[in-house]
């Protein structure tokens, strides 16, 4: 043992200076290739230099020089000389770790973090989909309603929930407490769908005021003013009965007051439609086109609008046919709203599928849905979608 220590003291000298290089020429190479896992300059890094600056502005030399001694950036001499002074101070096992260190860096991965941004990943919906609740829990709700071992009072702070929203979904559930036992339940459920009926009701007799004021003025007569109550009126009677308000016996005289309404708005609407197309013709044929830009913009817009209505006129009118199980005159109403809207037509498409699934056409209603991608993204359909595209 002591020869051995005798045998190492003897070249001390030749060992420290092969460390030495050892050193120097690993921190060398891992100075070099080290910066490929670090950024040299970015925002972050220049606002913190920027800041340790500002802080040690009233020091003394003796803080700057340990500033620009430290590790303050992603530099090759500060890596150096970190990497030199780790393997110097730690003989032999320094060379073990900081070659681990420098290919841990290297190659390490880490896990991506993904910002909640609380929007929908519409990918997500070519394999999965979310599950489709409806919008109160209708089922479990009408369970309750029935159920006479539920409190009373939840079963009127129910109806409340109900009473808020005067939807076609939310009155069916509401028709279910009419043969309740409960009288106050009974009584509740009537004073809804009373309420929502007089409220339509209204409506109804505030625009056929105005529609007799107007004819009473004889050519005087505002022509808009009539057609836009008229199409109200179409609406509201359609209400009437796809929100089931209407006794069975007044549904057919309801279903043709809303045709009636719709010709009558139909009469204005159209021409008024074709009189901007040829307006803006005029305005753009003109010479002075530039000087009549901010005209075709405005007529432009008229356009749009009037496009809708039109559309909308025809799309409802379609609605009717096909409660009236009238499918050609629905194929045609529905088929010119589409042609108006053309890209914006999507909404469209189940009604159209609908009446060819009807009328057994099978294969038009597989080439619709096909056809349509926006429609996957409606939570209501995209189970039927799936089912049609499958087929």
């Amino acid at each position: 043992m002591i020869n051995l220590f005798a045998y190492y003291e003897q070249h001390i000298f030749t060992i420290l200076i092969i460390h030495f290089i050892i050193s120097v020429v690993l921190a060398f190479i891992i100075s070099i290739y080290a910066l490929k896992r670090f950024q040299k300059s970015t925002k972050v890094i220049d606002a913190k230099d920027e800041q340790r600056l500002k802080s040690i502005k009233n020091k003394n030399w003796f803080y700057k020089a340990l500033y620009y001694a430290s590790l303050h950036k992603n530099n090759q001499i500060a890596l150096f000389a970190f990497t030199f002074l780790f393997n110097l101070s730690i003989p032999f096992l320094g060379y073990f770790f900081s070659t681990w260190i420098f290919w841990y860096m290297l190659n390490v991965k880490y896990e991506e973090k993904i910002m909640n941004t609380n929007v929908l990943d519409l990918d997500e919906f070519n394999e999965s989909f979310l599950k489709v609740e409806r919008l109160f829990g209708e089922g479990s709700m009408i369970n309750m309603m029935n159920n006479e071992y539920i409190p009373k009072s939840k079963k009127l702070k129910a109806l409340s929930t109900l009473a808020s929203n005067n939807s076609p979904m939310s009155l069916q559930i509401v028709k279910q407490t009419l043969s309740s036992n409960d009288d106050e339940i009974r009584m509740f459920g009537y004073a809804i769908i009373n309420k929502a009926e007089k409220n339509i009701n209204l409506k109804i007799d505030s625009n056929l005021s105005v529609i007799a004021k107007e004819i009473a003025k004889g050519d005087k007569k505002d022509a808009e003013t009539i057609a836009f109550a008229s199409k109200e009126l179409a609406y509201l009677y359609w209400e009437m009965v796809y929100a089931e308000l209407s006794h069975e016996n007044l549904k057919i005289n309801f279903l043709n007051s809303v045709i009636t309404y719709l010709e009558i708005a139909k009469d204005f609407y159209l021409p008024y439609l074709e009189k901007i197309v040829k307006q803006i013709e005029e305005y753009e044929k003109h010479d002075k086109v530039l000087e009549n830009l901010k005209l075709i913009k405005k007529e432009r817009h008229k356009l749009e609008e009037s496009y809708a209505i039109c559309a909308s006129l025809f799309s409802l009118m379609g609605r009717v046919y096909m409660h009236k199980h009238q499918y050609e005159e629905a194929k045609a109403e529905l088929t010119i709203a589409k042609e108006l809207l053309s890209a914006r037509s999507t909404f469209l498409v189940p009604y159209l599928a609908e009446l060819y699934f009807v009328t057994k056409k099978y294969n038009i209603v597989s080439s619709l849905f096909k056809q349509t991608q926006d429609l996957k993204y409606n939570a209501k359909l995209y189970p039927i979608i799936m089912q049609w595209k499958s087929a």
